[in-house]
């Protein structure tokens, strides 16, 4: 059952206290919330407790029922009144009804006939919050509608030119626990600027606009609404929320953008500002990312691919809160950035365990860098488990299985005891094994791979000779062109120039 509030306004002593303790409120859905001995006070306690009904006498000094009914079917008309009176008269109750009144009760009947009221005015007050939360949920799919076409670049219909051409931002709300109610209370709040919200499951995504504004105005205006924004949250999340917000564009097209301004400005506040870990609130246009370089072209090169052979989650999952962390303080390297090197981490778990059948959640459902992060962690937890169960059963004394694995990741710095371990064989088995397999020992014929390999940019690119070093696995270019001569009786250089001479006759 619904519980509504009430609150009992009446001069005399003993009608309040008979109407508190006769009348099993709880039974019939109600809660009384307050209790006013005249008029004026009555309206006091209104605004202090908000009743959805009130249970009022007509005949009080000061101010009559009958006035304060007046006020608050005119400031509030959703309130429900019961006029109460201790005489018959029909004008007093013909003037209630007109003026909005639920009922009119005459006290010597009061109880009875007070009940069936009661019970009525539930049965109405009942409806009245259905078909609002019908209307609300049509509301939230409209809304939710018109957000997914804007973050996509899509014009919706339903907004007029000038809405089309007003000033937008958005601002996104993260809260760990969200307050059932809150999403309700900011639709309901009055701002400088048209508000149209979202919520998604630990976030409420606000796009704020205005028609025809200057950028100034509009600045002071979003402000403004930001700001009694973040009074509202502390009134009913409490400290334990961030909001992002993004710069503002004067055209709608520009929607996407800044949704993932707001997003990534969220992510910063929650991950990547240990400095100010108490700071709510972030313009995006206030945020001053570090200079950190990640180069994720290059990605095949670093060792996490070890850890992914190896079913080393801890190695791994290290390495990628890491670059995660670098990620939400640089506004240099987006979203798009990590999905991609997620999509390389799954493809190399994928190619490990010859699984093309391996699900892998949908990387568009994700927003926000924070989200992607927990997943990841997770989808590389039950990633590894299944390469150690892999690696446990098919552990044998295949040496061309490490051969192949040598092939793949010869450019990296792999030692012959790490591959050892990771195939779970001894170290001298490994050497004695794998050199009687490829006819040259681990540290010679990775060098021969290498070298192969450096004498096809040679010829095939014009990548300077410390660049093709660098790409073999060699930091050295000096130890590179030393090894390269006694392989090919010649150096690097002179390799390129006769191979590009006469290489082709």
């Amino acid at each position: 059952m619904d519980k509504f509030t009430l609150m009992i306004v009446d001069d005399e002593k003993i009608i309040r206290d008979g109407l508190q303790n006769s009348i099993n409120w709880g039974d019939l859905g109600f809660e009384v919330v307050a209790v006013a001995s005249d008029g004026e006070e009555a309206m006091e306690l209104f605004q202090a407790h908000k009743p959805q009904a009130v249970i009022m006498d007509i005949h009080m000094p000061v101010m009559s029922g009958l006035d304060v009914l007046e006020k608050l079917k005119c400031e509030h008309p959703d309130t429900e009144v019961i006029l109460l009176s201790g005489y018959d008269e029909f004008a007093y109750a013909k003037k209630g009804i007109q003026e909005g009144a639920f009922d009119y009760i005459i006290k010597l009947y009061m109880f009875p006939e007070l009940e069936e009221s009661l019970k009525k005015l539930h049965q109405a007050l009942s409806l009245r919050l259905e078909e609002t939360r019908k209307y609300n949920q049509l509301l939230l799919l409209k809304n939710d509608f018109l957000f997914q076409q804007l973050i996509k670049g899509i014009t919706p219909i339903e907004l007029n030119q000038a809405a089309q051409q007003s000033y937008y931002c958005v601002a996104s709300v993260w809260l760990p626990s969200l307050p059932s109610v809150l999403p309700d209370v900011i639709s309901r709040i009055s701002l400088p600027l048209n508000l149209l919200m979202k919520q998604a499951n630990d976030y409420i995504h606000l796009i704020l606009y205005k028609d025809e504004d200057e950028k100034q105005l509009f600045h002071q205006k979003l402000v403004t609404s930001i700001r009694i924004l973040e009074t509202l949250l502390n009134d009913h999340a409490g400290t334990a929320y961030k909001i992002g917000i993004s710069s503002f564009k004067p055209h709608i097209s520009k929607m996407p953008q800044l949704y993932k301004e707001a997003m990534a400005t969220i992510d910063y506040l929650r991950y990547g500002d240990p400095e100010n870990s108490e700071r709510s609130l972030l313009f995006y246009e206030d945020w001053r990312g570090q200079d950190i370089n990640l180069n994720f072209n290059r990605i095949a090169d670093m060792h996490w691919v070890n850890w992914v052979y190896s079913g080393d989650d801890v190695n791994l999952i290290s390495w990628m809160k890491t670059v995660f962390a670098e990620a939400c303080v640089n506004k240099q390297i987006t979203l798009s950035d990590m999905k991609y090197l997620c999509v390389q981490i799954a493809a190399q778990f994928e190619k490990m365990t010859k699984d093309h059948e391996m699900a892998f959640h949908s990387l568009h459902d994700f927003d926000s860098l924070m989200e992607l992060e927990a997943y990841m962690i997770l989808f590389i937890k039950e990633r590894c488990v299944t390469a150690s169960h892999r690696i446990q059963l098919q552990k044998s004394e295949s040496i061309a299985a490490v051969k192949e694995y040598v092939d793949e990741m010869y450019t990296t710095n792999l030692i012959l005891e790490d591959v050892a371990k990771q195939f779970y064989f001894s170290t001298g088995y490994l050497s004695s094994k794998f050199k009687e397999y490829t006819g040259m020992t681990f540290s010679k014929y990775m060098m021969i791979k290498r070298i192969e390999t450096a004498c096809t940019l040679l010829v095939g690119t014009e990548m300077k000779v410390y660049e093709i070093a660098n790409e073999v696995g060699y930091s050295d270019e000096k130890h590179f062109s030393k090894l390269f001569t006694q392989i090919k009786n010649t150096g690097p250089r002179e390799y390129r120039k006769h191979n590009k001479l006469y290489g082709g006759e």
